[in-house]
């Protein structure tokens, strides 16, 4: 399984973690829980809302053999 976090794309540094999640949308649903009243933001992956510019989820894989592999997945906007 993934370990996930949020990467806000205006400030590169900033990653909010969301720690190992079973699926993309429970990552996003960890943060609205978490992060989401501190940065007055909630986020779905599920395509409705208007997308996300400035902030996206990050799921890393990592491998046996030591290799690291990110995937970016869009984030949507429920504010």
């Amino acid at each position: 399984m993934p370990e996930y976090l949020v990467r806000h794309l205006a400030d590169g540094s900033e990653e909010l973690p969301c720690f190992i999640q079973i699926e993309d949308e429970s990552a996003a649903i960890y943060f609205n829980v978490i992060h989401g009243s501190k940065l007055h933001r909630r986020f779905t992956t599920e395509g409705v809302g208007k997308a996300c510019e400035d902030y996206l989820l990050i799921a890393r894989e990592f491998h046996r053999d030591g290799s690291t592999r990110e995937r970016e997945i869009a984030l949507f906007d429920l504010n």
